[in-house]
């Protein structure tokens, strides 16, 4: 009897081990909580952008991108090649001007400005401006961008 009781006892330990282990797998899994959408994430955003511009990486520029959730994802990545292929140099400015949340998204309207060399400088350089809206939605880790316009600035 006694022995019946140790081996329960041992049994009972060790399934619950397993459950709170499993119970800890599942919550270092599961996403974040959407947080609110504040200035701090659009003024992130924008520079993470501005880097990838001026580093000339067209990559880090699209991963903060929401290829999921973006209308027409595929022609802006193209566009995006496009631009990144035709220009080299990139020197980015920006200023927030509006932050705002709407339900599970994010906004921000900035005025951009993006001047370029053309790549093999034979062209002069251009300089383009626009104020661009960005709307955001939470991935589950952080905000990416699941629209851009006017899309025309990355022409």
């Amino acid at each position: 009897m006694r022995t019946m009781k140790w081996l329960l006892a041992v049994v009972l330990l060790s399934g619950g081990t397993a459950l709170a282990r499993q119970a800890s797998k599942e919550m270092q899994t599961e996403a974040k909580p959407r947080p609110v959408f504040a200035e701090a994430d659009a003024a992130r955003v924008m520079d993470e952008l501005r880097q990838a511009l001026e580093a000339g990486s067209r990559s880090r520029f699209l991963i903060a991108f929401d290829a999921r959730r973006m209308p027409g994802y595929a022609a802006f990545r193209d566009q995006v090649t496009e631009f990144f292929d035709k220009y080299d140099g990139f020197q980015v400015q920006y200023h927030v001007n509006q932050v705002a949340t709407d339900g599970e998204f994010g906004g921000v309207v900035a005025d951009v400005v993006i001047d370029a060399a053309p790549a093999g400088g034979k062209a002069p350089n251009i300089r383009r401006n626009a104020p661009v809206r960005l709307v955001l939605a939470w991935d589950g880790k952080q905000w990416k961008v699941t629209d851009w316009s006017p899309r025309s600035l990355l022409r």
